[in-house]
């Protein structure tokens, strides 16, 4: 394709933005970056052509879109890919975008479950994909009849969130109360949005990531982590390998194919005892590990961009060749967590070298994103106070 239409990629700071960047930069599509931090690491990228300071989209909404609108006509930019949650208020406006500008985003009633982990887990369930059992709390009164109906330990999940954000895997009643009720408290979630009640599944989870234009599925990579910033949660894998799995193909296309689906998202399963792996979430834009399966061969960012110009390719890319890609800032900060915690044979595997490997944050002829990553981590880590997940006003609920 010559002359390809430019694209204009949201939330810069994200490792899962830069992926996107880094992808069609290299495909030869001029990219226009936007985002609320100036140190952005997509901004310094040798791929970005513009860089644009938009407000918060969790904050200022309204702002943000008319912010990002004014961009889209200023720099031109045919193509839209919103990377965060924002993905959200382009779909409710999308009619009010200017006009030309393509985008590749499911129907808003989709995206609203999908996005709502209740309301995910009952539509996978409708499709006959195997998912965890689940309570909705309604009461106060029924709260611990709930979990002994699920046996511990048993999950607490708000029904938005991200990453570990709003998780809490518990083993006793007492746990049980303390950790439901600070979630409640901590982010002001009124009863009809309480957090579900979730079996707890001891596997090691795996994913896979897809893009579909209205149903077809135009390119999937499954993997699993090998390791997570986390220690208490399989939360952000900051070490992923490339992997087949054929049963999770399976069930991402019959529940992405069943929902017409349109756009990119990873779908998440965890086994349970008996092996079996059952559906746990949706993401329904880029995800952390999103350079992985760009590095396996599936270019899963430009799929979304062709499919957002109506130029989706026919067949399903995919890829069983066996690659790692590592986030290196993450493994920071999972250092970091361990050191606190006395974890010191963490602390040496996350010291040792990985040849070959490729990363989600760094690459020797594009080295400042990573530069400015790793600032823009340690001015939210000081305003934090500390924390090495920190959640922004909205982003859990």
């Amino acid at each position: 394709m010559k002359n390809k239409p430019s694209a204009f990629v949201t939330y810069g700071w994200c490792r899962s933005a830069y992926a996107v960047v880094r992808s069609l930069g290299r495909q030869g599509v001029d990219v226009h970056v936007g985002d609320a931090s100036a140190t952005a690491m997509s901004r310094y990228s040798r791929y970005c052509r513009t860089f644009t300071r938009l407000p918060d989209s969790f904050a200022e909404p309204d702002a943000y879109f008319d912010r990002l609108c004014a961009a889209l006509k200023k720099t031109g930019a045919t193509v839209l890919l919103p990377c965060h949650e924002d993905v959200q208020i382009v779909i409710e406006r999308q009619a009010e975008l200017p006009a030309g500008v393509c985008i590749a985003v499911p129907r808003q009633d989709d995206y609203t479950r999908m996005e709502d982990k209740l309301a995910c887990l009952e539509t996978a369930q409708q499709y006959g994909v195997p998912v965890p059992a689940f309570c909705r709390v309604e009461n106060a009164d029924a709260l611990e009849t709930y979990a002994e109906q699920l046996g511990f330990p048993v999950v607490i999940k708000t029904r938005k969130g991200n990453g570990s954000k709003g998780t809490r895997v518990v083993r006793d009643p007492d746990a049980l109360h303390k950790e439901f009720w600070e979630l409640v408290n901590d982010y002001h979630i009124p009863p009809e949005r309480w957090p579900i009640l979730q079996e707890y599944l001891p596997g090691d989870i795996a994913w896979t990531g897809s893009v579909f234009d209205h149903g077809r599925c135009l390119g999937m990579s499954a993997c699993h982590p090998l390791r997570h910033k986390e220690t208490h949660v399989q939360g952000n894998a900051t070490l992923r390998e490339n992997a087949a799995y054929p049963e999770l193909a399976a069930h991402t296309q019959t529940l992405l194919g069943g929902l017409a689906w349109n756009g990119i998202a990873q779908v998440e399963f965890i086994p349970d005892r008996q092996g079996v792996f059952k559906m746990t979430e949706i993401n329904a834009r880029p995800w952390g590990s999103l350079a992985l399966p760009v590095a396996a061969g599936v270019d899963l960012p430009y799929l979304w961009y062709l499919s957002a110009l109506g130029q989706a390719p026919d067949g399903c890319a995919a890829s069983d060749e066996n690659v790692r890609c590592r986030w290196l800032i993450g493994d920071g900060i999972g250092m970091v967590t361990r050191l606190k915690e006395r974890r010191w044979k963490q602390v040496l595997e996350i010291l040792k070298p990985q040849w070959g490997c490729y990363h989600d944050d760094f690459c020797l002829t594009d080295p400042l994103p990573f530069v400015f990553e790793a600032f823009d981590y340690l001015t939210k880590f000081v305003k934090g106070g500390g924390s090495t997940n920190p959640v922004t006003e909205g982003m859990v609920g």
